[in-house]
């Protein structure tokens, strides 16, 4: 097998790239990123590829020649310039599946988000893979996120001879995470009570997401799949795990406190998320499990415990407190 993944140095795509090269079926793994990987895998080779660059995309494509094409390349950490956030996520995705067509790949994973779902009080708990995206307009994140999903979903239409893949994680976190998400708990010097406390959040651990990506791989399954923990949390279960100060806050003064606060640069996390916290967004992993017989080894808790501890917010679990492996994915 030949593979190429865009967005390959990742924390994601890092790890996808060396299960993949101890593979013994597999013949090459070419990595696309505008930055090499920190560490020389066997079998791989490093092509310095913008995915905005339509051109360098479809040369990338070409000469590679995959069986199949992983993309993970994507902006998660807000930019005040949204017009460079839509040019990654989807254009970039838009020039990845152009060149995938071209090239007659015959296999193609993109993995998108759970929050092209959007955030809305009238979302079905748990969202499965037959609900609709239709993300949030003011949380540019979302809102690319949800016509990436599109046109992928177009794309699978337009040529069903292929394998189209979606992958729809909700919250990544875990140790080797360190992104806007996890510093809104490691950073934000208190946790703002606007009476939505009790609102439900999930979490899923970097390690599942790379297994349930494996195994939706190798096994040649198409369609769109949700990528969860299991269990649920809420706000001030995350808030009083990290010993979080609670701020009470009316809702009008709490958005006017995020559109300040972004527009004078001086948080992270653009004024359209505070719907995230407001309205449900939890999604169902029974269809992958369904699939893979997949169970991820860390629950939401878990895995939001250990990215604390990771970042200090917590001490150190003891080895009665480790969380102990789930089942896994035979590759």
């Amino acid at each position: 097998m030949r593979y190429l993944i865009t967005g390959g140095s990742g924390y994601i795509g890092t790890r996808l790239v060396d299960r993949l090269s101890r593979r013994d079926d597999t013949e090459q793994i070419v990595i696309c990123d505008v930055a090499p990987p920190k560490t020389f895998i066997p079998k791989t080779e490093f092509k310095k590829v913008d995915v905005r660059d339509r051109a360098a995309v479809r040369a990338a494509v070409e000469s590679a020649r995959p069986d199949a094409l992983v993309h993970l390349a994507f902006i998660l950490n807000p930019s005040h310039d949204e017009g460079f956030m839509y040019d990654v996520d989807v254009n970039g995705t838009h020039n990845v599946l152009e060149a995938a067509a071209a090239a007659n790949v015959g296999q193609v994973l993109v993995t998108t988000s759970a929050v092209a779902y959007g955030a809305f009080p009238d979302n079905p708990v748990p969202l499965t893979e037959d609900d609709p995206v239709r993300g949030v307009a003011r949380f540019s994140y979302a809102r690319d996120k949800t016509e990436s999903d599109r046109i992928c979903q177009l794309w699978g239409h337009e040529h069903p001879d292929r394998v189209l893949t979606i992958v729809r994680p909700c919250i990544v976190f875990g140790p080797n995470v360190d992104n806007y998400l996890v510093r809104l708990w490691t950073k934000t010097p208190f946790t703002a009570d606007v009476g939505t406390l009790d609102q439900q959040i999930q979490f899923v651990h970097e390690e599942d997401v790379v297994e349930a990506v494996t195994g939706l791989l190798l096994g040649r399954h198409g369609g769109a799949y949700n990528v969860a923990g299991d269990g649920l949390m809420t706000m001030r279960e995350c808030g009083e795990l990290i010993d979080s100060p609670v701020r009470k806050l009316p809702l009008w003064a709490y958005r006017a406190l995020a559109r300040v606060m972004w527009r004078l640069r001086a948080s992270e996390a653009p004024p359209g998320q505070v719907d995230f916290a407001l309205y449900p967004w939890i999604v169902s992993n029974e269809k992958l499990k369904r699939t893979l017989g997949w169970t991820p080894a860390h629950s939401s808790r878990e895995t939001f415990e250990i990215t604390m501890r990771a970042h200090g917010k917590m001490p150190a679990a003891t080895p009665a407190e480790a969380p102990q492996p789930g089942a896994r994915v035979a590759a």
